[in-house]
């Protein structure tokens, strides 16, 4: 792959992560309700497309299960830690109790907040992977994918552990690299991406279901390498770039900063009613964390 394209997706990822850190940050979140539901409508089936695009399959087992083992054991010590703070204090989407069976469900099955991503990939990985696996040789790649997608459409209709929006886009992604495309030729910079997003974003997106997802997280694609590239010199670029190539720990440790923010940061910035200086302080300490 081309070394623009990995800048690219560097990028487009570090712009993916601070929307993360924006919908996570709950002042932000109750002042703008609107806007966090239309990110939320769209960016994580973005990065679960990049997510497939970057995964190498062609690996073996051992080095495959590392990677997954570089997920797994963060997302097994993250996920039991904010399943217990649940249980204390008013977080959003954890457990009620703390049981064996609750725990063991939030690990395996679900996921709990914003780990939930990890076990999406976990989950696609493997699949990816077994897929891939297949001893075929005539139309290897084809057969593989076909695999590969009868796989995650069973595990999407038969158990609870994937959503069907998100296997589709992990599988688009993994598709656009098993064919050798070059992201940046299927999905060229452009500014005029902007226009079929503004557009959407200015209509009942949520009416046409997947196809608001895919023509909104698509246009996001093409749109930011471009205004990045355009509107970014030097050290700031540096970091822009530095952040993408580093989203897994900034992803597995945001919630932490944006926790602590939820209660430092509202005293002593009350006098702030748009929310604008508490979300901007935690992106800042998580982006340190990079």
């Amino acid at each position: 792959m081309p070394k623009t394209a990995y800048n690219s997706i560097d990028h487009t990822r570090c712009v993916l992560m601070v929307l993360v850190i924006m919908v996570h940050t709950v002042k932000f979140g109750e002042l703008y309700p609107a806007v966090k539901d239309f990110i939320n409508f769209f960016f994580m089936p973005a990065f679960l497309l990049l997510t497939g695009y970057l995964v190498n399959v062609e690996k073996s087992p051992r080095d495959f299960g590392r990677y997954l083992w570089k997920i797994i054991l963060p997302y097994t010590v993250m996920v039991t830690g904010f399943a217990c703070l649940s249980t204390l204090l008013p977080v959003r989407d954890g457990i009620g109790s703390l049981t064996p069976a609750a725990l063991a469900r939030a690990l395996l099955v679900t996921g709990i907040g914003p780990y939930w991503f990890l076990h999406t990939m976990v989950v696609c990985g493997t699949l990816y992977w077994l897929a891939f696996r297949l001893p075929v040789r005539r139309w290897a790649a084809a057969v593989r994918l076909g695999a590969f997608g009868l796989l995650l459409l069973a595990t999407v209709k038969l158990t609870p552990l994937l959503g069907g929006t998100y296997a589709l886009f992990y599988f688009i992604g993994a598709a656009l690299r098993a064919s050798g495309a070059d992201l940046r030729r299927v999905l060229p910079p452009s500014p005029w991406a902007l226009v079929p997003f503004a557009v959407l974003a200015a209509a009942d997106y949520e009416r046409f279901g997947v196809f608001s997802v895919a023509v909104l997280a698509l246009s996001f694609l093409s749109f930011v390498p471009w205004l990045v590239e355009h509107g970014l010199r030097g050290r700031a670029l540096r970091w822009v770039g530095f952040v993408g190539r580093n989203t897994f720990p900034v992803y597995i440790f945001h919630p932490v900063f944006t926790m602590l923010c939820k209660f430092i940061l509202p005293p002593l910035l009350a006098f702030d009613a748009s929310g604008l200086l508490q979300y901007s302080t935690c992106l800042l300490y998580t982006s340190d964390a990079a």
